[in-house]
């Protein structure tokens, strides 16, 4: 990681704790659906893994820390800050966006199909078994979208949905993200960009790790 964006990231997580500390732990707890942790912390669920926050500090670490170790990817650790400071508790409506349909989102949807959508079709593109097997992995289920596509509980109170087209003598393979009608009252568009790309790697890496043997069950 060059330089400017790790200064980049550690400034945006300096921010992303003194937010979150600004809200009640009450707050937190009301809107997020996390669980309380202690007296002063909480436990969310993210893609497939728990993970203790500690109140007001914002410090983050896997529940399953013996197991997984104790790093957290900054991006993620900014993501769940972030998530919790800006989370209004309302639930997942079960109406699909895209991305251009976010707000300013049309300015940022080359970007995103480059480094989200792109590398999950060229991945997946002839294998569909693998994909439904990361995803189903992730708490996903299935939705009657594309060749194949599933519902994903990234967050307690936001939903994606990855669709995967299959590759054919006519068309190559194509992936779509879409995005619960509700995702813009939890993250702003900055950081739904930053959750599709964080969650379709995870999605990669669950299926390279299955792969070489080293998946965690």
């Amino acid at each position: 990681m060059a330089k400017e964006d790790q200064k980049k990231y550690r400034d945006a997580l300096e921010h992303a704790k003194r937010e979150f500390a600004k809200r009640s732990l009450s707050k937190v707890l009301e809107l997020s659906g996390a669980e309380p942790h202690g007296e002063s912390g909480l436990v969310i669920r993210y893609g497939e893994r728990l993970y203790q926050v500690q109140y007001p500090v914002g410090e983050i670490s896997p529940c399953e820390s013996k197991e997984y170790g104790d790093w957290v990817e900054i991006t993620d650790r900014i993501l769940i800050l972030q998530y919790l400071t800006e989370v209004c508790g309302v639930p997942p409506s079960g109406r699909w966006i895209s991305f251009r349909e976010l707000p300013w989102g049309n300015n940022h949807y080359a970007a995103f199909k480059l480094e989200a959508m792109d590398p999950l079709a060229k991945r997946f593109g002839s294998s569909p078994a693998e994909f439904e097997l990361a995803c189903l992995n992730l708490g996903g289920k299935k939705l009657a979208m594309g060749d194949l596509a599933f519902a994903l509980p990234v967050l307690p109170r936001l939903q994606l949905a990855f669709i995967l087209w299959l590759a054919d003598e006519e068309w190559p393979a194509r992936a779509n993200i879409l995005f619960d009608a509700t995702a813009s009252m939890h993250l702003n568009t900055e950081g739904l960009e930053v959750l599709g790309i964080n969650i379709a790697e995870k999605i990669i890496a669950l299926t390279d790790k299955e792969e070489s043997g080293t998946m965690i069950k």
